[in-house]
């Protein structure tokens, strides 16, 4: 009797896992698709339409409520996952013949968007560099040297790497379009000075490809 309970209790156990697993998929999917909405196809129709299994995915939205209180925000969506040899050979095949523009992960040129919050101020007072020395150097780099289309800074724990972009040097970068301009409301929008003039404002979208890892990463990100 003892080991029936044992069992039963294990079953329990397993079904009330798999229920909360069931229930986190359900929102992840939910979110991911208020995303694409928001992005909308133009933007973010290189996304799966589905969320896929075993992958990762995190997305910056303004909403309605939030005020961004301090420095430069960035919005967009990553996703991420490995495929096998022919998933990926077929998606390698898709981007490359829409992408005209592909650059290494350490190309020198890269002009890299991200979240950026170098100088504060606060009643009155101002406090300045507030970014550490790294990302102040990528600033400075932005509007001193760099002259790729810009590509977001990859800031992806599983796949970190030494190069400029974030990534390891296996990934290359196929931008499929990208255009200086607003793309979202004003009031989520705000003032850079890591950004070179014409690139203020804009949006990217493109895939990281690496052959090595059989790995896609999908972003669009506007600013």
């Amino acid at each position: 009797m003892r080991n029936i309970i044992i069992i039963l209790s294990f079953v329990v156990v397993v079904l009330s896992a798999a229920c909360q697993n069931a229930d986190i998929r359900k929102k992840m999917q939910k979110d991911y698709k208020q995303s694409i909405q928001f992005f909308g196809n133009d933007l973010a129709g290189h996304f799966p339409d589905e969320l896929p299994d075993s992958c990762s995915f995190g997305a910056t939205v303004p909403k309605k409520d939030n005020l961004k209180m301090f420095g430069f925000e960035v919005d967009g969506m990553l996703l991420w996952k490995t495929y096998s040899s022919s998933q990926y050979k077929a998606l390698v095949s898709k981007f490359i013949n829409l992408s005209n523009t592909a650059y290494e992960a350490n190309d020198s040129s890269l002009l890299l968007v991200f979240s950026y919050c170098d100088e504060i101020k606060i009643e009155g007072d101002i406090y300045r560099d507030q970014e550490l020395p790294e990302r102040q150097a990528l600033a400075k780099h932005n509007v001193t040297k760099a002259s790729s289309l810009p590509v977001p800074l990859f800031e992806i724990d599983e796949y970190k790497g030494n190069t400029i972009s974030g990534l390891p040097e296996d990934f290359e970068l196929y931008i499929l379009d990208a255009s200086p301009s607003k793309y979202i409301d004003d009031k989520y929008l705000q003032e850079c000075n890591c950004l070179p003039e014409k690139w203020k404002h804009g949006y990217s979208k493109g895939v990281a490809l690496s052959d090595k890892k059989q790995v896609v990463i999908y972003w669009v990100t506007v600013w």
